[in-house]
């Protein structure tokens, strides 16, 4: 069992690695357009990023230990504000999303850390 949940961590940290890649790659192409020229192409990257922190989310917790569980409901927490985000304030500049925004991605990154350092001490005890 201790294996199982061992795999489904890493395999949630790099399900959160996705989320981090694509939402980094959606900056980029959003970036490159103009405003107005903007077309689907970062929605739809940032989509699959919001699926793969949902995954992890998930994985998180239906895993058997209460530390990946709190750690998942957080990581679903983050990704669903941030999606709420996405579809209330699309295309406006809106001081207040923007911090949101960035709470959010905070707080994905500090379950990432936490999610990495266990991760890392599970493969040092094998």
């Amino acid at each position: 069992m201790p294996s199982e949940a061992g795999d489904r961590r890493r395999a949630a940290l790099a399900l959160l690695f996705l989320f981090v890649l694509c939402t980094g790659v959606a900056l980029v192409v959003g970036g490159s357009r103009p405003a107005l020229e903007q077309g689907l192409a970062p929605s739809l990257v940032q989509s699959v990023g919001y699926l793969g922190g949902l995954a992890a989310g998930l994985l998180l917790v239906i895993a058997p230990q209460d530390g990946p569980r709190r750690l998942g409901g957080v990581v679903l927490g983050a990704v669903v504000v941030l999606v709420v985000l996405d579809l209330v304030a699309a295309g406006g500049t809106n001081i207040g999303a923007g911090l949101l925004r960035t709470i959010g991605l905070f707080v994905i990154m500090v379950a990432m850390i936490r999610l990495a350092l266990g991760v890392a001490a599970s493969g040092r005890t094998r």
